[in-house]
């Protein structure tokens, strides 16, 4: 196995899914694992989540939820993200419920169902605001009543998805209003609907009113707010952590370059140590001179171009020794790097820190903590 890996604690996860059911005890989850369980391992994190009682998991693709059934998942994934029409076979074949607003995607999905003599469960997705997904909600009434009368197809949920659920949430509130007003009128024409559900990671903290009794978080189960400082997400726990050991060590004098293109001329003499990660593992090259690892307990930064497979760093004149443990994630000693730190370095997200992880770094999963 590689020195570079991934460690991911399912107890950890079993401690979020926990905290996650104290701040919505009356809702059923839907865990969302799509991109690969946020850079987890999709198949071991679903498994888990079985494990702790999940009833529902949720992906953005079909292929996604055929990894999850070939490992023997008899339980209900829910597609996320409306397929296109030409994904009806596959949602069948696999059967997956899909969210959609598509008619033809349905009278397809009817089609393919009929013929494997199934009943296939579907959400109806409403655009309420964010304008990415879905059928505007004066649409509604029109789209049920023209696919109604689909024998295989039943519409068991109605969804939607929220623009901005972290701090000021004013325009979430109009979009719950919105989805409120189309749920009274569509009960008023006699259709009701098994699951609703709206609520993300943020909505699930910051808007108890959207939780209905379907929930849907996605960072949250991994042990990261969606953004900073929300309070009632103080308790979750990280998965992951980023581990490698370093593989060489040298010193260098005053003036030596370190990496491609020269952008590092050493000011002093130092050493200077190789690890054995690098952008083809998900290691930001935008970091270069600018990330961290954490080596005995100490902090030292990355130093030169950040290279496809390695990257250095500048030890000072410490004594590090060939093999010592890296945490480019995580805690060492009193020390702990973060993934909204590498974020921060590089102007992006926390999200995109986790799922960018390739699939060279083998994943290694405990249940007990990052042991």
């Amino acid at each position: 196995m590689r020195s570079t890996i991934a460690k991911v604690s399912l107890s950890n996860l079993s401690h979020n899914v926990q905290t996650v059911k104290k701040i919505a005890p009356a809702s059923s989850i839907l865990a969302v694992v799509k991109a690969n369980g946020y850079g987890h391992g999709i198949v071991s994190i679903s498994l888990k989540l079985r494990q702790l009682g999940i009833d529902f998991l949720g992906v953005a693709y079909p292929e996604e939820g055929s990894l999850i059934r070939d490992s023997g998942d008899t339980s209900a994934i829910v597609v996320i993200v409306p397929p296109p029409d030409d994904d009806a076979k596959l949602i069948c074949d696999y059967r997956l419920q899909a969210a959609t607003s598509s008619i033809e995607f349905l009278k397809a999905l009817d089609f393919f169902s009929k013929k494997a003599k199934i009943i296939s469960k579907v959400h109806l997705f409403i655009n309420t605001g964010m304008n990415r997904d879905g059928i505007f909600p004066e649409d509604a009434l029109y789209f049920l009543s023209v696919t109604k009368d689909l024998e295989n197809v039943k519409i068991v949920g109605i969804c939607t998805h929220f623009a901005k659920t972290t701090h000021n949430l004013d325009f979430a509130k109009i979009q719950l209003k919105r989805f409120k007003d189309l749920l009274k009128k569509l009960k008023e024409r006699n259709y009701n609907f098994q699951y609703i559900h709206t609520a993300n990671s943020g909505a699930i903290a910051n808007l108890p009113e959207s939780h209905f009794n379907l929930v849907r978080p996605g960072m949250a189960l991994y042990g990261l707010p969606p953004a900073k400082d929300i309070k009632v997400y103080e308790d979750l726990k990280p998965m992951l952590e980023l581990h490698t050991r370093v593989a060489s060590v040298r010193d260098i004098k005053k003036g030596d370059t370190v990496g491609y293109d020269l952008e590092y001329i050493s000011d002093a003499d130092r050493r200077v140590v190789t690890i054995p990660i690098g952008y083809g593992d998900g290691f930001f090259k935008p970091l270069s001179n600018k990330a961290e690892c954490l080596i005995n307990g100490k902090r030292y930064g990355i130093v030169g171009s950040i290279c496809m497979d390695e990257c250095m760093v500048n030890v000072e004149n410490d004594d590090i020794k060939v093999d010592d443990e890296v945490v480019l994630i995580g805690k060492q000693g009193k020390e702990e790097i973060t993934c909204f730190d590498l974020a921060e370095k590089v102007g992006t997200i926390h999200y995109e820190v986790l799922t960018s992880l390739s699939h060279r770094v083998p994943r290694v999963y405990s249940d007990n903590g990052f042991e």
